[in-house]
C-alpha cells in the first residue's frame, strides 16, 4: 500500500516500484533514488506495462507518438494495433506501402526473390517454418480428401470445438502466469526489504553464530573421540572373551555372564549416546543450513551495496526476464505435450473404432460355430437312429417307441418287485410280531429243524435270498469263507445280515467279529431283517467279538459280547473266536460268522500282517465247517492287496454300480448258473436279484 502524501506537497511516484518518494528523493518502499533511476519516456511506459501498473500499460505505450522515438518502434506499435504490413517494416523488409516506403518506379525496389528470401529468413529465425510446413501438409492432405469425397464436416466442427476449448484453456493458463508474475514482482520488493533488515542484524549476529558453531564442532569432535575410544575398548574385551581357553585358562560361567552383562550395558549406553549425537548433529545441520541461506542473502545484499540503483533495477528486470523466458518455454512444452496427447487420443479412437466391428465379427463367428456343432450332433444322433431302425426293419419313431416301451416295462417290473418285497416284509414282520407275542420263536426253530437237516445232508446252507440260492444251485457249501467286496452303499451289509438271519431262523448260532461297528449298531440293522432278533440273543444264539467299542472309548457292557481292547490285537481276537466256537461245536453241527470288516484291520496295520492273521483264522473256520462272510470295502486297497486276500478265500460276492444301477457277480464259491453281472435292487430289509441267463453256466 502506498503512503498518502502530506498536504501541501506534490507527491512523487517511484519509477521502479511505484511507491511514494520522500523529500530527499528516495523511495520509501525500495529505497531507490529517483535521480539515479531516470529512464526515457518511451522506456518508462514499457516498464510500467511490464509491471502491470494501473497508471500505465500497453494501451498508453501503443498510443504514444513517434516523436523522439524510433521508426522501428512505430512499426511495432502499428503491427500490434492490427496493421498487417507493419510487421515487415519492423523486421526491416520493405513493402509497397508503410514504413520505409519506396516509390513503385524507383530503381531501389527490392526484387520479389529477395523479399521471399528475407521472409524465409524471418520465418526461420522465429521458428515458424516448421509450423508453416505442417500447416501446408495438413491443407494438402485435407484438399486431397475433399477431392476424393472423404470430406466430413462433422469432424471439422468437432476439431474446431476442441481447438476452441484448448484456446480457452491456454487463456486461463496465461492469466494464471500473469498473476504469478505479479506475485514475483511483489516478492522482489519484499526481498529488498528483507535484505535491508538483515544488513542491520548481520553485524551483531555473525560473531555470536560463528562462536556457537565453533563450540558445537569442538564438542562433536570430543564426542567422536570418546566414541572411538569406547569402541576400541569393546573390541579388546571381545577379543579377550573370544581367546582360546588354553591361553587364558577356562573362565568361570559367572565371569562370562558378568562380562556379557557389562558389554550389553556399555553397548546400550553407547547406542543411546550415539542417538543423542545424531539428533544434535541434525539440529546443527539445520542451523548451519539456515545460516548459509542468511549468508547468501547477506552476500547478495552486500554485492548490491555501493552500486547505483539503476544496476539493481536492471538485475531485477533481468531476473524477471529469465523467469518470463522459462515460463514461455514451459508453455511451449505444455502445448507440444497437449498436441501429442490429442494426436494419441485420435489414434486410440480410430483403433477402438476398428476393434469394435472385429470383436462383433468374432462373436458372431463363435455363435455360428457353436450352432453348427449343435446341428452336427443332432444330425449324427438322427443318423444313428435311422441306421438302427433300418437294421431292425422299422422306422426311427417305431424304434423310439419300442425302446420307451421296454424301459417302461422294466420300471413296472421293478416297481412290482419292490411292492411284493415290501408286502412280504410287512407280512413277515406281522408274523414275527405275532410269534414274539406268543413266545413261539422256539417252536419255529423246532419247525425248521427239518430244513436244517436237509442243509446238513446237502452240505449247503441257504443265504436268505431265494434268487441268490437259485443262482448258487441251492446255497453255499459248508466250510466256505467268502468275501463280500464292493463300494460303499451298495447293500453288502444287507446281504450279510440276511445270511446271518437265515441261520438264526433255523437255530444255527451266529458270531459277529466287529472292527468298525458296535453291537448296538448291528442290533439296529438286524431289526429290519429279523424283527425278533433280540429274542434270539436271549436264547444264546448270537455272540459278538467287539474290537471297536473300547478303542473308541464307548461303554462296554453287553452280556453277549466279548471285548477286545485294540483291533490290532489279533491273538486276542483269534482266542475269543476259538473259545466261542468251541462252546458251540458241542451242541451244533455248524455256525455262521460275519466279519465286519477286514478293511479296518488293513487300515490299522498293513496287508502282510492282516494276511498272517487271516490265514490261520480262515483255516480254523473251514475245519469247523462254518460258513463265514468277510466284508471288504472297495476303493481302500490296491489291486495287489485284493488279490492277496482273494487267495485265502473260497470265493467272493462282488458288487458294482454303473449308470445308477447296481450289479452283483459270483466269483468262485461253488458251481453257479451264471458268472456274469446280474442286476439287483435292495432295501434295508431285503435284496431282490434280477433275472440271469442260463447260457453262462460254469
Amino acid at each position: 500500500m502506498a503512503v498518502k502524501p502530506t498536504e501541501g506537497t506534490v507527491s512523487q511516484v517511484c519509477r521502479v516500484c511505484g511507491g511514494e518518494v520522500n523529500p530527499h528523493g528516495e523511495c520509501v518502499v525500495c529505497g531507490t533514488r529517483q535521480n539515479e533511476a531516470s529512464v526515457k519516456p518511451e522506456d518508462s511506459r514499457g516498464s510500467t506495462w511490464l509491471k502491470s501498473e494501473p497508471s500505465g500499460g500497453i494501451g498508453s505505450w501503443l498510443a504514444g507518438g513517434s516523436a523522439g522515438g524510433d521508426s522501428r518502434d512505430d512499426a511495432l506499435r502499428k503491427w500490434l494495433a492490427g496493421e498487417d504490413t507493419a510487421f515487415q517494416d519492423w523486421i526491416g523488409v520493405p513493402t509497397t506501402s508503410g514504413g520505409s516506403k519506396v516509390a513503385r518506379g524507383t530503381t531501389d525496389r527490392v526484387s520479389d526473390d529477395k523479399l521471399k528470401e528475407l521472409r524465409e529468413r524471418a520465418l526461420e529465425s522465429d521458428g515458424m517454418r516448421a509450423e508453416l510446413d505442417a500447416m501446408r501438409a495438413t491443407l494438402n492432405r485435407e484438399l486431397a480428401n475433399f477431392r476424393q469425397g472423404k470430406f466430413d464436416p462433422v469432424k471439422y466442427i468437432e476439431e474446431t470445438a476442441n481447438l476452441s476449448k484448448q484456446l480457452q484453456t491456454e487463456l486461463a493458463k496465461r492469466k494464471e502466469l500473469e498473476q504469478e508474475i505479479e506475485h514475483i514482482k511483489k516478492g522482489s520488493i519484499a526481498v529488498i526489504k528483507y535484505v535491508k533488515t538483515q544488513q542491520m542484524k548481520a553485524a551483531a549476529a555473525t560473531p555470536e553464530v560463528k562462536k556457537r558453531l565453533d563450540q558445537e564442532a569442538n564438542l562433536r569432535q570430543g564426542l567422536e573421540a570418546q566414541l572411538a575410544e569406547v569402541r576400541s575398548v569393546n573390541e579388546q574385551l571381545k577379543k579377550q572373551i573370544a581367546a582360546p581357553a588354553d591361553e587364558r585358562g577356562a573362565p568361570s560361567e559367572e565371569l562370562k555372564r558378568r562380562l556379557e552383562e557389562e558389554l550389553r550395558e556399555k553397548e546400550h549406553e553407547h547406542l543411546e549416546r550415539e542417538e543423542t549425537f545424531k539428533k544434535k548433529i541434525i539440529g546443527l545441520e539445520e542451523q548451519v543450513g539456515r545460516f548459509k541461506i542468511e549468508d547468501k542473502v547477506r552476500a547478495e545484499a552486500q554485492a548490491f551495496e555501493g552500486k547505483p540503483k539503476g544496476e539493481i533495477s536492471t538485475a531485477i528486470a533481468k531476473k524477471e526476464q529469465d523467469v518470463l523466458q522459462k515460463e514461455k518455454g514451459l508453455l511451449l512444452r505444455e502445448q507440444t505435450l497437449q498436441r501429442m496427447q490429442d494426436e494419441l487420443q485420435v489414434k486410440e479412437d480410430e483403433i477402438k473404432k476398428v476393434k469394435e466391428p472385429l470383436a462383433y465379427k468374432e462373436e458372431e463367428l463363435l455363435r455360428r460355430e457353436e450352432d453348427l456343432l449343435y446341428r452336427e450332433k443332432l444330425i449324427q444322433a438322427e443318423r444313428r437312429k435311422v441306421e438302427e431302425a433300418k437294421a431292425q426293419g422299422g422306422s426311427a419313431d417305431e424304434l423310439d417307441l419300442k425302446t420307451r416301451l421296454e424301459e417302461l416295462k422294466g420300471q413296472i417290473n421293478q416297481k412290482e418287485e419292490e411292492v411284493r418285497t415290501k408286502e412280504k416284509y410287512l407280512q413277515q414282520k406281522m408274523e414275527e410280531l405275532r410269534m414274539r407275542e406268543q413266545g413261539l420263536i422256539e417252536e419255529d426253530i423246532g419247525a425248521r429243524e427239518q430244513e436244517l437237516q436237509i442243509e446238513v445232508k446237502q452240505q449247503k446252507v441257504k443265504t436268505g435270498i431265494p434268487r441268490l440260492d437259485d443262482l448258487l444251485f441251492g446255497g453255499i457249501p459248508f466250510g466256505t469263507n467268502a468275501s463280500v467286496y464292493g463300494p460303499a452303499y451298495v447293500g453288502k451289509e444287507v446281504v450279510t445280515n440276511l445270511f446271518m438271519a437265515e441261520g438264526l431262523k433255523k437255530g444255527v448260532p451266529i458270531l459277529w467279529v466287529l472292527t468298525d461297528k458296535a453291537p448296538a449298531d448291528v442290533r439296529e440293522e438286524m431289526s429290519f431283517v429279523l424283527p425278533g432278533y433280540e429274542e434270539y440273543e436271549k436264547l444264546g444264539l448270537v455272540r459278538y467279538v467287539d474290537a471297536y467299542s473300547k478303542s473308541m472309548g464307548a461303554e462296554a457292557n453287553d452280556p453277549n459280547a466279548r471285548y477286545i481292547d485294540d483291533p490290532t490285537d489279533h491273538q486276542e481276537i483269534l482266542k475269543a473266536v476259538e473259545t466261542i466256537a468251541g462252546e458251540w461245536k458241542k451242541k451244533h453241527p455248524t455256525y455262521r460268522l460275519g466279519f465286519r470288516s477286514v478293511s479296518t484291520l488293513i487300515a490299522y496295520l498293513d496287508p502282510t500282517t492282516t494276511f498272517k492273521f487271516l490265514q490261520p483264522f480262515i483255516g480254523r473256520r473251514k475245519r469247523d465247517k462254518a460258513v463265514a462272510f468277510y466284508v471288504i470295502e472297495k476303493g481302500m486297497h490296491e489291486e495287489q492287496e485284493i488279490q492277496m486276500l482273494g487267495s485265502l478265500m473260497d470265493g467272493s460276492i462282488e458288487f458294482k454300480v454303473e449308470q445308477l444301477k447296481s450289479f452283483l457277480s459270483i466269483k468262485g464259491i461253488c458251481d453257479v448258473q451264471s458268472r456274469g453281472w446280474i442286476r439287483y435292487t435292495y432295501t434295508k430289509s431285503s435284496v431282490s436279484v434280477g433275472s440271469f441267463s442260463l447260457d453262462h453256466i460254469k
